[in-house]
Parts: structure tokens; sequence; C-alpha cells
């Protein structure tokens, strides 16, 4: 089934709409080119006929090299034609993918602002309920509660078009058949882990959402009560793309690296260990300056700094 906000969301960007477009029109094309043979089959036929006849009555036809040669030229101009039409229903495709991949955030920047209204509405909308959270309810109500429901009936068939869409245009298509790989990618199956676990509704914390707004994401089942929680939060939101949902993600993984296990602060700042100053080399009065070119002379002698402590005693000092 068509999805309005998705179309809606793809009009905003026309060289998503126009590539799409190319596409579409490629593969009419393809659709609409009459079968034929290909020109070594349509020659072999010819000749096959003119067989079989001769066969049957001993008639050979005299145009046949002829009739064989036109029969393989026209099979030669539909199969030209037909390569044609094939390679630009591929390369459309191709190019409606990756134009698809390059600009998709800005089609899920006018989801995000359909959202924002959807949710101002249903605000609204919820200051006529007040308690009211179902038809019977908003009937018995009478009045401007049963026009407000419907109202949020009918944004809550929005809001599930504006989800499905985003979906759709944070994992906009599998690989073209043309391009290498299974179709699959890690992003896509990373975007349906995410949808499977409730992400994509609010930036924040998974456990500030509730249930029924995780079975719905998870669902794609959208009830009135989902819409007036999300209205009712200032933190709803569209991704703009697989990496601002990432990042979402990944934020509230993050620890506090600054608070320890039992609540106190932990210093984790990196110690700065300083810088030892070199000792100056010792020189004895036995210390000789080393010799290193025979051709100079004898380099003088260092100026002693150090004198050699006495050795510890052994053993052998005691017996003589």
């Amino acid at each position: 089934m068509s999805n309005r906000e998705l179309d809606a969301a793809l009009a905003t960007v026309p060289e998503i709409a126009r590539t799409r477009q190319l596409h579409e029109d490629a593969k009419k094309r393809l659709r609409d080119h009459p079968m034929g043979d290909v020109p070594d089959v349509a020659r072999n036929n010819v000749i096959d006929d003119a067989v079989r006849a001769f066969q049957a009555d001993g008639s050979w036809p005299a145009d046949l090299g002829k009739r064989a040669a036109k029969a393989y030229t026209a099979a030669l101009e539909w199969e030209a034609e037909r390569l044609a039409r094939m390679r630009a229903k591929d390369s459309t495709e191709l190019l409606a993918y990756d134009t698809r991949q390059s600009l998709s955030a800005d089609a899920l920047e006018h989801l995000g602002t359909r959202l924002d209204d959807i949710l101002s509405d249903a605000r609204k909308a919820a200051e006529t309920l007040g308690d009211v959270r179902s038809a019977d309810a908003a009937v018995k109500a009478g009045g401007a509660v049963v026009a407000a429901w419907s109202k949020v009936q009918s944004l809550t068939e929005d809001l599930a078009n504006v989800r499905q869409a985003q979906w759709t245009l944070l994992d906009p298509a599998a690989r073209p058949r043309s391009m290498p790989g299974d179709g699959d990618t890690d992003e896509r199956r990373q975007l349906r882990e995410w949808k499977r676990q409730g992400y994509g509704e609010v930036r924040g914390h998974l456990d500030d959402v509730p249930a029924f707004v995780q079975e719905a994401t998870r669902s794609g089942h959208y009830s009135e009560t989902v819409l007036l929680w999300l209205a009712s939060v200032d933190t709803a939101y569209v991704p703009t793309s697989f990496e601002d949902l990432r990042e979402v993600i990944e934020a509230e993984d993050l620890v506090d690296v600054s608070a320890g296990a039992d609540g106190p602060l932990a210093d984790y700042s990196p110690s700065v260990t300083p810088i030892r100053q070199p000792r100056p080399a010792q020189v004895y009065a036995h210390s000789s300056t080393p010799h290193l070119d025979a051709s100079q002379p004898t380099p003088a002698k260092p100026k002693a700094n150090a004198t050699v402590p006495n050795s510890e005693p052994t053993t052998a000092d005691y017996f003589n």
C-alpha cells in the first residue's frame, strides 16, 4: 500500500523523486518490449523450416539465404533494443539507490517536521479529551470530546505512516542485484535489531519508554494511547540518519566514570610523573678520555669529580 507520508517526504527531495521515476520508467519500458528470439535462434528457425520442407516435398527456396539473413538482422535489432532497455533498468536502479542513500537525510528531516506537527495537534486534542482514552468514553462525553477523539484517531494513522516512512528511509532498500553482496548489510541487520528493541521513538534511555510504545515500534501498529504518550513528552523525534540513531543509542550506554561503585566520586585524572634529572657522569682519578683517532694527539685526562669507595670487606680480608 502507498504511504502518503513517505511519498510526501520523497517529493521534498526532487532528485530522489526524479531518479525513482527514471527507474520506474525503465522497468516499464522493459516490460513493454515484445518477446523475441536472439539472432542465432531466428536464423536457425528459418533454416530449420526450409530443411523440413525439403524433407517433405524436395522443394528448396531460392531466397533461403536472404530470408535467413533478414531474420538474423531483425533479431539483431530486437536484441540490441532488449539489451539497451535491460541496461537502462539496471543502471537507473543503481542511480536511484545511490541517490536515496545520499539524500535520505533531507526526507527524514521533513518527517521530523511532520511528527512535530502531529504531536502538536495531539496535545491540543488532549486538552479537550481530558481523561478520555477510548471511543466509548468519548461518545459518552459527547460534544467536542467526540470531535477531539476523531482527530486523535486520524493523527494516530498519520503517526503510523510517519514511523513506517522513517524506517523505510533509514533502511532504504536491499542492494540492487547488480551490486556485489547478498543484498543485505550489517547496517540493515542492525537497524532491524534496534527497531525490535524499541529504539527510534524518543531520545534518551529506552528504560523510560513504556512497554506498549516499544511494542508499537516493533509491530508498526500504533494506538491512540501511544500517540498521546508521545505527545506528552518532549523527546519524541525522527532520526535523520543511521549515524544519528546510533549516537542516541550509544549515548544511553555511556557510563559516568567519575562515579564510584558506592556513590562517592572517584578521581580518574591521569597521574603525572616528574621527569627525573640526569645524574652527572662520575669521573675517577684512573679514568681516561677515549683515543678514537690515532692520527690525532692523545687527549688530556679528564678532571676527576669522584673517588672510588672502599669495597665491602670479604672473608679473605680477615685472613691476610
